[in-house]
């Protein structure tokens, strides 16, 4: 009987772990909306957005100003095309995930680690 116990156990904390690394990997959704403003740097190279939003159940704010570095990776919808920098323009609605800490300003300060182009 005691066997059984923990073998169900051992079962229950296998598919917990799972569950929980593959939530850590992708990360929260930090925001979901439209990109208001590009900022670029010198070379006209693209180095952040600002985005405006609701923020909603799956969401966690309604502004964010986001860094977009050389890690930072842009995708196409729900599927894993790879969009190049120059996707991110005025007018696009996007959905991000940050990377690293927040700097909890208003509007939050963060950089992109995935940002999903939606429109």
């Amino acid at each position: 009987m005691m066997k059984k116990i923990i073998v169900i156990m051992c079962i229950f904390l296998l598919f917990s772990t799972v569950g929980c690394t593959r939530n850590s990997t992708q990360g929260k959704l930090g925001i979901r909306g439209q990109i208001t403003e590009v900022s670029l740097d010198d070379n006209g190279k693209i180095i952040g957005i600002f985005v405006e939003g609701k923020a909603e159940q799956d969401t966690e704010y309604d502004k964010a100003s986001v860094s977009v570095g050389d890690k930072t990776k842009i995708y196409k919808g729900d599927s894993k095309e790879t969009l190049e920098i120059s996707a991110l323009k005025e007018g696009a609605k996007v959905e991000i995930v940050f990377e690293g800490p927040v700097r909890e300003s208003y509007p939050v300060q963060a950089d992109g680690k995935i940002i999903t182009v939606i429109n």
